[in-house]
């Protein structure tokens, strides 16, 4: 492996997490060049104001940068696709949470070849089976300032306000059925949030971020856990670790019930 991908895995991941990583890359692994990393800071409501002229690697056509914000686990891959088109995904591969890589017309991992669209993020090569993470952005074009809004909600998915969540049942029925889950993003948060109605008719509802390596974790609606594809770790509805790497639990949120909805609070 070339010393610019050693220094990109090093950089990501930390020195431990770079080693293992390294050892997992292929003799005929692309040599992808590393997005270069840099340091930023959010606003307080989660907003990242970056100056594309300030990083000539993202201001040319088919650029990549790999930035990390301070206080934030995940840290994102933004690619410049063309004229003025910008993209915003989680820079780790859901395979094996290796940092990424962008070619010009793909995001690459280096280690297993998976290979992801650069503008919604979904999988175009395996071995990768999830998609990346993709964040809200926009570019003006008069300013040449990119925004990324980290705390972004999912369309249809109501908003934390005060950290608190409410589900309505007429719009969230199967929060009425005991073996079922409900999952999205809340504007406010800007991470995926998973709400149980576990069989015995009690409720949980925990993070989406796995504390083994910050990937996301996905649900299991017939096993009724979550996983984490990037290691195979495995939570049960509440949050536990049922299957390493992972050895903390999810984080989670404190849950109760109205007449009409599913409350869920400390959505912070």
């Amino acid at each position: 492996m070339s010393t610019s991908r050693r220094g990109f895995l090093k950089g990501i991941l930390g020195t431990g997490a770079a080693g293992a990583a390294a050892t997992a890359l292929p003799g005929c692994a692309p040599d992808i060049d590393p997005a270069p990393v840099t340091d930023v800071s959010a606003s307080d409501v989660g907003v990242v104001d970056l100056l594309v002229s300030r990083y000539p690697d993202l201001e040319r056509e088919g650029g990549a940068i790999t930035v990390r914000v301070d206080g934030e686990t995940t840290p994102l891959l933004v690619t410049h696709t063309g004229g003025s088109e910008y993209s915003v995904l989680s820079a780790l591969c859901t395979h094996a949470a290796c940092p990424l890589g962008f070619d010009g017309r793909e995001v690459v991992c280096p280690c297993h070849l998976s290979k992801f669209n650069p503008v919604d993020g979904a999988v175009t090569q395996r071995p990768a089976t999830v998609g990346l993470r993709k964040f809200t952005s926009r570019f003006n074009t008069g300013t040449q300032v990119l925004t990324i809004d980290l705390r972004a909600g999912e369309g249809g998915f109501p908003s934390a306000v005060d950290g608190e969540v409410r589900l309505p049942f007429a719009q969230f029925p199967k929060l009425k059925d005991n073996g079922s889950v409900v999952e999205g993003v809340p504007g406010g948060y800007g991470k995926r949030i998973f709400v149980f109605r576990l069989q015995d008719g009690s409720l949980s509802a925990v993070d989406s971020v796995c504390t083994h390596n910050f990937c996301e974790v996905s649900s299991r609606p017939e096993q009724l856990d979550l996983i984490c594809y990037c290691h195979d770790s495995t939570f049960s509805a509440q949050g536990e670790v049922t299957a390493r790497p992972a050895t903390r639990p999810l984080k989670k949120f404190t849950v109760t019930e109205t007449a009409d909805a599913v409350v869920v609070s400390n959505v912070r």
